[in-house]
């Protein structure tokens, strides 16, 4: 066993264990298929750049097929990759999927069993779901994705025993499209005591469902709302600022990550802006399922907002330095030696273990220079008068 191993299971571990929160989502049963391309190959796939589109099977394999190279293999779905890091982490994570009853879903259930997971599964005759990511030189992703078996997730019958003792529950924004599914887990969500988390997933998503999503913010049923810049724009026509403060008047905490220019989080009045850690990205994949993870991971445990996006800020830099959306087990001792460290000394989140690039966003010439800026009364100006 490698030394920062050892180090974790004595004494990051049990730490993480005496706090550690039983946690549930639904999630599509995705197998990623990773490709890096030009941006050639790139403009002669349908559908936007930069977005996340759904394709039929025979599409999935005409990408793969025109790619003539072997893609890298993982299995994926946005919760999937967020409860990964949260059992990784420490907690009991519980996933409640459908796959079909192929090679590739037995390839999908394996990889998450190695990660601890509890599965509640279903099986489907369609084929398992698959997503293309194709990596363009900057280190961007563009997705086309075939739901497959996933589909069958409107079906799911959920009982009241499957939320028993639960903390949280998350809330995959790709699983809006299932308004009565997503009804009835907040209902027995609620039942159980359980905080109720979501994320928006793509400002496609977004697009598609904005009315059900105001309609269960203005219901007061999410507690926390993770979005991304472009997600915060498409459900509030605000800048990210803006954005963040309109949004925490329906939730307790809100966070609107801003690719490599960081993050911002609110709760009541008080928004604090968290920079990125600076790394050389070369895959995006993933990013911003392990900054939920991590930021969760953080909130279960009654870290401070300040803390909860430095862990968030931590997951995703690393994430963003492989390929794909799974960190590998050399980089997880690294996250909990510093996790361990940070403890240890009390500094977690503190200025001086942040590596930070503060020309990534010129509004930061007008904040104060220290790795996390409290944000009062009129924030946005800040940020919509660069």
């Amino acid at each position: 066993m490698h030394l920062l191993s050892l180090l974790f299971f004595m004494f990051l571990a049990p730490l993480c264990h005496i706090h550690a929160k039983p946690v549930m989502t639904i999630s599509d049963a995705i197998v990623d298929f990773i490709l890096f391309v030009d941006d050639p190959f790139l403009d002669q796939v349908p559908g936007k750049k930069g977005g996340c589109d759904l394709v039929d099977h025979q599409t999935i394999l005409n990408i793969l097929n025109r790619s003539q190279s072997e893609p890298h293999q993982v299995p994926g779905g946005s919760a999937v990759n967020m409860l990964k890091g949260l059992a990784t982490l420490g907690h009991e994570c519980t996933l409640i999927v459908t796959v079909g009853e192929d090679d590739a879903g037995d390839f999908f259930l394996e990889g998450l069993r190695k990660n601890g997971l509890n599965l509640l599964l279903d099986r489907a005759p369609t084929p398992t779901g698959k997503c293309i990511s194709l990596v363009t030189p900057n280190g961007e992703r563009t997705m086309r994705t075939y739901l497959g078996a996933s589909t069958a997730n409107a079906e799911l019958n959920l009982s009241a025993s499957q939320f028993n003792d639960l903390t949280l529950f998350h809330i995959e924004g790709y699983q809006l499209q299932h308004y009565a599914l997503i009804k009835q887990a907040i209902t027995l969500a609620r039942e159980a005591g359980a905080t109720i988390s979501m994320d928006l997933a793509s400002f496609e998503t977004v697009r598609a469902h904005r009315d059900f999503i105001w309609d269960l913010l203005k219901d007061k049923q999410i507690d926390l709302l993770f979005a991304n810049k472009d997600e915060a724009r498409a459900l509030t026509g605000m800048e990210p600022s803006q954005a963040c403060s309109h949004l925490s008047s329906y939730c307790s905490t809100i966070a609107v990550t801003l690719g490599e220019k960081g993050s911002l989080v609110q709760q009541g009045e008080e928004q604090l802006w968290h920079p990125a850690f600076l790394v050389s990205a070369i895959d995006t994949t993933g990013a911003g399922d392990l900054f939920i993870g991590g930021f969760l991971n953080g909130y279960l445990r009654n870290y401070s907002p300040k803390t909860c996006a430095w862990i968030g800020s931590l997951l995703a830099s690393h994430v963003v330095q492989v390929v794909g959306s799974e960190i590998p087990p050399e980089r997880w001792e690294i996250i909990h030696q510093e996790l361990l460290s940070n403890l240890k000394e009390g500094t977690i989140g503190d200025d001086d273990n942040l590596r930070i690039d503060f020309s990534a966003e010129n509004f930061l010439d007008r904040l104060e220079s220290s790795a996390s800026c409290r944000i009062t009364g009129s924030a946005s100006a800040l940020i919509s008068n660069r």
